[in-house]
């Protein structure tokens, strides 16, 4: 099977969380250095509050995102999609909450990866504006 083929599939195949915390909609495209995905941001999202998503909710789609991009590559070398944690956030820039009805597109550039710990560099955007940009080390379970 080939990472098209495989984008096809629901975005849960992916990652190791589950509903309500399920922050993708869908995986968009997928490479070893960047990953892109789209939330439909939902009034009864556990992350949106007065309309509008926050920034919390953010940093956990850029997390989620970084994660189904290495479910993925599980999944195409048919090994069970390991499960990771945030082991640090930096950088942060907020400038804008997204609103409810809108997409929220995100892109997760792997900066540096060193045995189980990742480096990335996420950014989400709506309407072709910047909501939030960061950097996270992700750690994953061996």
């Amino acid at each position: 099977m080939d990472i098209s083929a495989l984008l096809q599939q629901d975005v849960v195949n992916f990652i190791p969380q589950r509903s309500p915390m399920v922050m993708l909609s869908r995986v968009i495209s997928c490479n070893e250095k960047e990953v892109k995905t789209e939330l439909d941001i939902r009034a009864d999202n556990i992350f949106t509050e007065e309309g509008r998503f926050s920034e919390s909710g953010m940093l956990e789609n850029i997390a989620q995102t970084a994660a189904s991009s290495v479910g993925i590559y599980a999944k195409l070398n048919n090994q069970k999609v390991p499960i990771g944690f945030i082991g640090a956030i930096s950088k942060v820039n907020l400038m804008k909450n997204p609103k409810v009805g809108q997409v929220l597109k995100t892109e997760v550039e792997t900066l540096q990866q060193v045995m189980n710990i990742t480096l990335i560099s996420g950014k989400c955007f709506v309407e072709g504006e910047c909501c939030i940009e960061c950097q996270m080390k992700i750690v994953i379970d061996p």
